[in-house]
Formats: C-alpha cells, sequence, structure tokens
C-alpha cells in the first residue's frame, strides 16, 4: 500500500466506523458533513484512496466506495450488555445491530454484547467493547465465555480444574466465580471496538 496522509487516514478510518456501525459505506456528502469540508475536497480524498489501494469504487452509486478486499458484512443482533465484573442480565431482545466481515462467524447463530466492567482487561476486553458471541452450550478449559450464574450474566473466561468448574477474571482484583450451576450461553469469538 502507498503512503496517505493523516486526512486521508482519518477518512478511510472513519469509513471503516461507518461499515462497522451501519453495515455500509457512507455517502460522500456524510463525508465532507463529518470532516466540515467540501465536496469538492472530500471527492479528492476519496480518489487518492482509490488510486493508493485502500478504497474501490463503483461509479453511478451514492454509496459507491467500499474498502479494498473488504469481506461482505454480516448482521449480528445486540442483546444487552453483560458485566465484566459482577454478573448482570444480558437483554433477550435486539437492541440494533452489529456489523463484521463473515468471515469471522464460523458457522452456527451469534449474538452480540456491550461490555460493562473491568474484571476483563488481562484479556483486552474493556468497558463499552462489544462481544460477538458464538450461541453454545459447552465450551473448553480458557475460552472466554457469556455464562448464567444465579440468573445472571457474565463474560468470564471457563476453567476446568480437579473435575471442577468456574469462572475466572483475567483482572486480579476479582476472584474467582464458583456456583453449583453454571450456564454457558456461548463462546466470545470477536471484540470490536469503537474509537472515539
Amino acid at each position: 500500500m502507498k503512503y496517505i496522509t493523516a486526512r486521508q487516514k482519518s477518512i478511510l478510518d472513519y469509513i471503516k466506523s461507518h461499515f462497522d456501525e451501519f453495515g455500509h459505506a457512507p455517502t460522500v456528502r456524510e463525508v465532507s458533513s463529518h470532516f466540515g469540508i467540501t465536496i469538492g475536497p472530500a471527492q479528492k480524498h476519496l480518489r487518492a484512496l482509490v488510486r493508493k489501494g485502500y478504497l474501490r469504487h463503483t461509479p453511478g452509486l451514492s454509496r459507491g466506495i467500499d474498502i479494498a478486499g473488504r469481506r461482505p458484512l454480516s448482521a449480528v443482533p445486540v442483546l444487552g450488555r453483560v458485566m465484566a465484573g459482577i454478573p448482570d442480565s444480558p437483554g433477550e431482545s435486539a437492541e440494533g445491530h452489529v456489523y463484521v466481515e463473515s468471515g469471522i462467524l464460523s458457522g452456527g447463530e451469534h449474538f452480540a454484547l456491550k461490555v460493562r466492567g473491568d474484571s476483563m482487561t488481562g484479556s483486552g476486553i474493556f468497558e463499552n467493547d462489544t462481544l460477538i458471541v458464538r450461541k453454545q452450550p459447552v465450551a473448553d478449559d480458557g475460552d472466554i465465555v457469556v455464562a448464567m450464574v444465579d440468573g445472571e450474566g457474565a463474560v468470564k473466561r471457563f476453567r476446568k480444574k480437579d473435575g471442577h468448574i468456574f469462572l475466572e477474571s483475567t483482572n486480579p482484583k476479582y476472584k474467582p466465580i464458583r456456583a453449583p450451576v453454571i450456564i454457558i450461553l456461548g463462546k466470545v469469538v470477536h471484540l470490536s471496538r469503537k474509537i472515539q
């Protein structure tokens, strides 16, 4: 890939975040409005990003820009928030969708949850991250899972030791969760973070 300017990098990052949030590209007018520039300079930056291999363009479409090499996107329903700390109940109905590359979703049904808390920071999971979770009732030792304990949900590392099952935080200020019944809702397969 060829060198791009700081402004072109900002525009490329904006286009990527727009895909992540809405599943499609912004219009040229949306790009110009977002950066407070007129349409002419926005088009010039977009043409440069196409010429340098970062974007593709389909003439005649209002949303005809695409990220070079990007795979098709799939919509994953966001079912609420899950605690990375003290367990909390994830919702049942979708609060919207997050869009991820279809190749990330390796078979099965998926859902997304927003993270609250800091108990998984040792695994790079932070407050307000969006987790993509593959629904499955089982997990292997060391998997990061969303699980129900006493009717409340939490994101933790699943552990098996000496015939016992427990959920482990990766922030040392939190103790492991041990309970007679731990219900696995799914395995975390991807993390999405919106840059502010």
